[in-house]
């Protein structure tokens, strides 16, 4: 009988002593114990180590990884290398966000429900620094109310469906990776995280995993999602860089079948209009330093839908 766990949890760390405790706490609470949890250190230079040696040290589902600073992507991916590959299920959480006690046990309850699913995911609230809900905050209702790709057109769809290709086409709807879990063969059918496509290549991942199939879609909030001053932008000259890379990959992957393809290419139109409507409202109002930015984007998103590849941040 396999000793593996169950679950593999994969936690990038990078000057990460402010939270990572509470983090740390909120995954080894889980109502389901049959995990392990991969701390895997990229160079950190504050106390982050020592309070994940600390865990180390009395829980033996803790493992710690150390390598030098080589950015996120780099050691997501070396934490994964360093999980148990007997594992059935993997999730990547970053260091500063809590699960719900019960978040992991429901995420597989969902892929047991769901086998062809490749992945489920679940929803999140937002939480400032100290931990406490914003007022007013409303993401878990924009994650609930997705819309898809579905023939020529990008529509609603009811929170009773999966989560589809055509709905990660259309945004990222899964906005941090502890809201979800992935099958182990799921994600080595795809191979890992790219490199260049760095600070969205959560989004990119989860785009890949959606063409083997549709998300298990969990109407619940699992997670509380921190959000600081140090979080990433989508603002963001890098941010947007990435963005355009990761799009390109979405209509050009080898991997896409032709309707995926063209679902890839419609869902870059419908963004582009509606970006080219929005700049035209702006100038109708006066705004005319917001309007230019929207064309130019236009501008940037046309030549990935014509083909032109952006150069990746490598």
């Amino acid at each position: 009988m396999s000793t593996a766990p169950r679950l593999s949890v994969v936690t990038p760390m990078y000057n990460s002593g402010k939270y990572l405790a509470l983090t740390i706490d909120s995954i080894l609470a889980q109502t389901m114990g049959s995990l392990e949890l991969v701390l895997i250190d990229d160079g950190s230079t504050d106390d982050t180590l020592k309070i994940a040696e600390r865990y180390a040290a009395k829980d033996p589902r803790v493992k710690i990884v150390k390598n030098r600073h080589l950015g996120v992507v780099a050691t997501r991916n070396r934490g994964l290398a360093a999980t148990d590959k007997d594992s059935e299920f993997i999730t990547f959480f970053d260091h500063d966000d809590i699960w719900e006690k019960h978040a992991a046990a429901t995420l597989i309850a969902a892929l047991e429900a769901n086998p062809k699913a490749p992945a489920a995911h679940g929803l999140c609230r937002c939480v400032d620094t100290n931990g406490v809900q914003y007022p007013h905050d409303n993401h878990a209702e924009q994650m609930r109310n997705r819309r898809a790709v579905i023939g020529d057109k990008v529509v609603r769809i009811p929170p009773s469906a999966p989560t589809s290709f055509g709905a990660l086409l259309v945004a990222n709807v899964i906005t941090t990776p502890g809201t979800s879990m992935i099958r182990r063969s799921a994600f080595a059918a795809i191979g890992e995280f790219e490199p260049g496509t760095s600070p969205c290549d959560d989004w990119d991942i989860n785009v890949r995993l959606a063409r083997l199939g549709d998300f298990a879609f969990v109407d619940e909030i699992l997670l509380s999602w921190r959000r600081h001053d140090l979080a990433a932008s989508n603002v963001s000259k890098r941010w947007r860089r990435a963005y355009l890379v990761a799009r390109g990959r979405t209509i050009d992957a080898p991997e896409n079948t032709s309707e995926q393809r063209e679902a890839a290419r419609t869902a870059l139109r419908c963004e582009i209009i509606a970006l080219q409507k929005g700049a035209i409202d702006d100038l109708l109002r006066g705004s005319f330093k917001v309007a230019p930015k929207k064309l130019a984007r236009c501008l940037l998103l046309g030549s990935v839908y014509i083909g032109v590849r952006v150069p990746s941040l490598d």
